[in-house]
């Protein structure tokens, strides 16, 4: 029997082209199933500080990786977290859906997808979460009056009309739970997707375009490194290993002084912009260790999908992204940090070993499985195959202090 073909539409608040986000990456990967895949999104882009003067967009329709995106106006935003759109449910009415796909759990467009399932109860709800405590719990206060009390009261209304709520990592889950209110038997873990055809696709001339020896070995961190990034850390370490054929690539955008004091103090420290998708993957692919030694970003599952061995913090949003196949760090230590990246790299036999399990766990994560999974949630609401893998893994200890938030002190 022929599965069904959908029409599936993702409600996104802000939206960038051309990245590799879980909104650019899911509904390719659900349209690749032959489903008739919409994103509705707003005419603006994200804040991102050097953009401020730049977000807003004219396009109204257009075509990004096979699906459909459709920019609509807003009346107004609550910078960083939410518009409020016009006439959002006039196009869902137009455009008819099977399943919804909401991305977050905190914005007013809520309650148009509830009163849109209260007029079409056939229509399948399905929203995501991507706050944890590293994120949403850095202040006590905001905390418990924007998501306790504010948020839970509202999903108390809408939980109604939601079939299923997921969580993007095992934290992003229990945050769900514990600060939310939503009910366990309701939350499914649907991860970030590791993007194995961008990484496939990559070529491998990271190192020549950047002169850097075939007998060196590369070490890569990247993203927004803030204070609170423990980039500090990182590097200090690195700075203890006494060999020559070494580099570590820093890639993104470096925003402590104490960082870049410390890039400029060490010649075989690397410091590159940031880079577009083709390159991190190139990058990824001729490096030897990928290490984050703070929050998540969705720059460890591109490392993932490259089969890059990792170093990565432990807490409930990384936990999940290593199964024998690299290091977590219990404690951000200059010394731990140094020692882990030692352990690897005297081993080269171990570093292997490594890459082929990575490898191996990419699949399991990989974009095709999750989008299979987010659509197979239409006909059966219980657990599939990488919720329950996932959830039931050795590494998933919700009585880990570390699982629920990472306190970024200076550990000497």
């Amino acid at each position: 029997m022929e599965e069904k073909k959908l029409k599936i539409v993702h409600i996104q608040q802000y939206y960038n082209e051309g990245l590799g986000y879980q909104e650019n990456l899911l509904p390719a990967y659900q349209s690749n199933y032959g489903h008739h895949v919409v994103m509705i999104t707003s005419d603006l882009s994200p804040d991102y500080g050097f953009n401020k003067n730049n977000r807003k967009s004219s396009k109204g329709k257009f075509i990004e990786n096979g699906f459909t995106v459709l920019r609509i106006p807003i009346k107004g935003e609550f910078k960083g977290r939410f518009v409020i759109f016009s006439s959002l449910y006039q196009y869902l009415e137009e455009e008819k859906p099977d399943y919804i796909f909401h991305h977050g759990v905190t914005s007013p467009s809520l309650f148009t997808i509830a009163k849109y399932k209260k007029n079409n109860p056939n229509t399948f709800i399905a929203v995501d979460n991507h706050a944890d405590w590293n994120i949403a719990g850095k202040k006590k206060a905001w905390l418990l009056v924007y998501y306790r009390f504010f948020w839970k009261n509202v999903l108390k209304k809408i939980d109604p009309y939601i079939d299923v709520y997921f969580g993007v990592t095992p934290a992003r889950n229990l945050f769900l739970e514990e600060e939310l209110g939503v009910k366990k038997n309701k939350i499914k873990l649907l991860p970030i997707g590791a993007d194995l055809n961008g990484a496939n696709n990559a070529n491998t001339s990271f190192r020549e375009k950047y002169n850097i020896p075939k007998d060196h070995l590369v070490i890569t961190t990247g993203g927004k490194i803030t204070k609170n990034k423990s980039g500090d850390i990182l590097l200090k370490a690195f700075k203890q290993i006494k060999t020559n054929k070494i580099n570590l690539i820093v890639f993104g955008k470096v925003l402590d002084p104490t960082v870049i004091d410390l890039i400029k103090s060490d010649d075989r420290i690397i410091e590159i912009p940031w880079l577009n998708r083709e390159e991190i993957f190139s990058l990824y692919k001729e490096a030897d260790i990928g290490i984050w030694n703070s929050q998540h970003t969705t720059l460890i599952e591109d490392a993932v999908a490259s089969g890059l061995p990792l170093i990565l913090r432990y807490h409930g949003s990384t936990c999940h992204l290593i199964n024998e196949s690299g290091l977590f760090l219990f404690d951000n230590s200059v010394k731990a940090v140094y020692e882990a990246l030692m352990l690897l790299l005297s081993n080269p036999v171990l570093l292997d070993e490594l890459r082929i399990k990575t490898k191996v766990h990419a699949e399991k994560l990989s974009y095709e499985a999750v989008a299979r999974e987010s659509i197979n949630y239409f006909e059966n609401q219980s657990g599939q195959p990488i919720n329950n893998l996932i959830m039931n893994d050795q590494y998933i200890d919700l009585n880990n202090p570390n699982f629920r938030k990472i306190f970024h002190k200076k550990i000497k």
